[in-house]
């Protein structure tokens, strides 16, 4: 979260596009700079969003390597962020069940819309205040993305571990998001209507 998020934010400051200066970056990576490619073309990032939503991206390596690219929108009067489509490319090398590994990652990015925007454990003088899941918020079917989009990119390479590939990805990409659309930072998980609120405020 830290490395990508700041990753947009010197991109912001030099008056640089999120994808062309990571590509940059990845140009002695070519598996890498495969991934972040397709997911450009996925999202069609370079086509002009809706004036009230914004496309956010992020990379994440961990034995498969993945980008991902998230579209939002901001209730400002309430603070809610939705998530409306998020599109993955993945490199994990040989993928034996493809279908498998489509469920893992549109899992992989629900788990973490869920952890970015919600779930919280708060203590106070020393106690858990959540009891159960009536006070511990998840996503909710009404949250869900309208359409996640997964790519599978076909490789040789030795076969990579899909499970924690999606899901750190998830909060970089919309904080970078909420950055492009209304250029305030966001730092502390999670991105609950509260925090984005006082993010805006600053």
């Amino acid at each position: 979260f830290a490395i990508e998020s700041m990753l947009d934010e010197i991109a912001k400051d030099q008056g640089k596009d999120p994808i062309q200066f990571r590509k940059s970056l990845m140009k002695n990576s070519p598996r890498a700079l495969a991934t972040l490619e397709k997911v450009e073309e996925l999202s069609q990032w370079n086509t002009p969003t809706a004036a009230d939503r914004a496309k956010g991206v992020a990379f994440v390596e961990h034995g498969s390597l993945g980008s991902g690219v998230c579209e939002i929108s901001l209730d400002q009067v309430s603070g809610k962020i939705t998530v409306h489509n998020f599109w993955v490319a993945l490199d994990a090398g040989v993928i034996v069940h493809p279908d498998n590994v489509k469920a893992q990652i549109e899992g992989g990015i629900i788990m973490g819309i869920s952890s970015a925007l919600k779930e919280q454990i708060t203590i106070v003088d020393g106690k858990v205040q959540q009891a159960n899941f009536h006070e511990y918020e998840l996503l909710r079917m009404e949250d869900v993305p309208d359409d996640i989009e997964t790519f599978l990119i076909a490789s040789n390479s030795h076969p990579e571990g899909v499970g924690e590939t999606a899901t750190p990805m998830v909060a970089c990409a919309i904080a970078n998001a909420l950055l492009t659309l209304t250029g305030k930072k966001l730092r502390h998980l999670p991105f609950t209507p509260e925090r984005v609120l006082e993010a805006l405020k600053s």
